[in-house]
């Protein structure tokens, strides 16, 4: 049977005990023979016994050893064999064990990266902007929608604080401090908002504490809506119904007016009829005739104003429309005639309007705008679709001049009734103006500088 490699040492000792063992007994034998005739010998004698002794001690020892060894490796197979399984089996949960956590782990991971998802997926389509203070008053949250309503760029945000952002006297500043430093938060509150980049807008503004698991307080949540959209179409119905009121009063006046001159123009008209042509008293009755006659074509312009009038609404391809307009009025008014420029962008819809009354409206701002420039100018008309505000899909037809422009502290009086900067004007046209847009369920806004000129604004729903 082959040794096994581990046997190797443990037999070349014992075969080397072996020989010496042998060698020293040979020696031992071999002095005993002459140990009379040898000088000494006794002592030689008494080391090689020591040697034979310690020798063979060693050689038994060995063969002790190797007996002893062969009989514990019999029973040593079984037990290695128990450890090594367990060994094996332990490693086998540990990994199971790790794969099992590594599994966890990804699955934790996803989902929270699913709820974070989700939670931006929210913010992305809600219609009110959401913004999120931490306790240091910085933004820490951004949505789109309040990026569009405040006119700003989420990574120009984020991160800076509500000072740095809105200044320190505004509006939100005072909110933040409120819920921050005591707590306070409102359900709702309307107010004007000065924008970053300049312009103000109503927003309607709910704030809420925003707490942690365990409710310390870590921050303020500030969802708002813009209403500037909706507070403009609240002041235009104000407007409506406030110039109804003056309408149907105005009605009653000007009927009695009417009713007084007609009499007074009759009379004028019998008298001028009894006295000599060319006589200074039938100039001076033809004098009254006339003022009358002007103060009756007032009194219609007023009626015409104050007349309840239902708009008939069909479709109508407006850049055909808007430039057979705009040529009709310019021909009409005396020279000399501005340079006039008429642009319709690309994509414009059908619009539902009183032909009628929208061509009264327009040919009013036309005739406007070119009677502010004198001495000639320029005179641009454009339609095209606004940006969408809210839901409200609008048209936008702006007519402007670069005539002497309206003052600032007029330009909110110019839409009431018989105001005028005109020396011979009545203050009904750009009144009646505005109900013709009214009754369009749409809105006119006017923009004005002092000597640059001056743009009106018409904005008619699309549908």
């Amino acid at each position: 049977m082959a040794l096994r490699p581990r046997n190797h040492p443990l037999v070349a000792i014992s075969i080397l005990l072996l020989v010496l063992f042998l060698i020293t007994l040979a020696f031992n034998l071999m002095v005993a023979q002459r140990a009379p005739t040898l000088h000494g010998s006794g002592a030689v004698q008494v080391a090689a016994d020591l040697l034979l002794k310690v020798l063979g001690g060693l050689f038994v020892l060995l063969l002790l050893y190797a007996a002893f060894s062969r009989v514990t490796r019999r029973g040593q197979p079984a037990e290695t064999g128990v450890v090594i399984d367990a060994f094996h089996d332990v490693v086998r949960r540990l990994r199971e064990k790790e794969q099992e956590l590594e599994r966890l782990r990804s699955a934790a991971e996803e989902r929270a990266q699913e709820v974070e998802s989700y939670n931006e997926n929210i913010l992305r389509s809600v219609s009110s902007g959401v913004i999120t203070f931490n306790r240091d008053g910085a933004v820490t949250t951004f949505n789109d929608a309040a990026a569009s309503i405040l006119r700003l760029k989420r990574d120009d945000v984020i991160g800076k604080t509500c000072t740095e952002v809105f200044g320190a006297q505004s509006v939100v500043a005072r909110l933040l401090e409120r819920a921050l430093a005591h707590g306070d938060v409102i359900t709702r509150e309307e107010f004007e908002l000065e924008i970053p980049h300049g312009g103000k807008i109503w927003v309607g503004v709910s704030t809420s504490l925003l707490k942690d698991h365990t409710g310390g307080l870590i921050g303020t949540t500030f969802v708002c809506t813009d209403l500037t959209e909706i507070r403009a179409l609240q002041e235009q119905v104000e407007l409506r119904e406030r110039m109804m009121v003056l309408g149907e009063m105005s009605a009653g006046i000007a009927h009695e007016f009417r009713n007084l001159m007609g009499t007074i123009l009759g009379a004028g008209k019998l008298i001028a009829r009894q006295l000599p042509t060319g006589s200074q008293i039938h100039e001076s009755v033809r004098t009254i005739t006339h003022v009358i006659s002007d103060m009756d074509h007032l009194v219609t312009q007023l009626l015409n104003f104050a007349r309840k009038t239902e708009p008939d609404l069909k479709p109508v391809a407006l850049e055909p429309w808007l430039k057979r307009v705009i040529e009709q009025v310019v021909e009409q008014m005396p020279a000399p005639h501005p340079r006039v420029e008429v642009v319709c962008f690309p994509d414009l819809p059908v619009i539902r309007m009183d032909e009628i009354l929208m061509r009264q409206a327009l040919s009013n701002l036309v005739q406007n705008a070119i009677e502010a420039m004198p001495a000639g100018g320029d005179l641009a008309v454009s339609a095209g679709v606004r940006t969408p505000q809210g839901r409200r899909r609008e048209v936008e037809v702006k007519v402007t001049d670069t005539g002497v422009g309206i003052p600032k502290d007029r330009l909110a009086k110019i839409f009431l009734p018989f105001f005028t900067m005109k020396a011979k004007g009545t203050g009904l046209g750009l009144a009646l103006v505005h109900k013709i847009v009214l009754l369009h369920n749409g809105r006119i806004e006017v923009d004005s500088w002092e000597r640059k000129g001056t743009t009106f604004h018409i904005y008619l729903p699309v549908g």
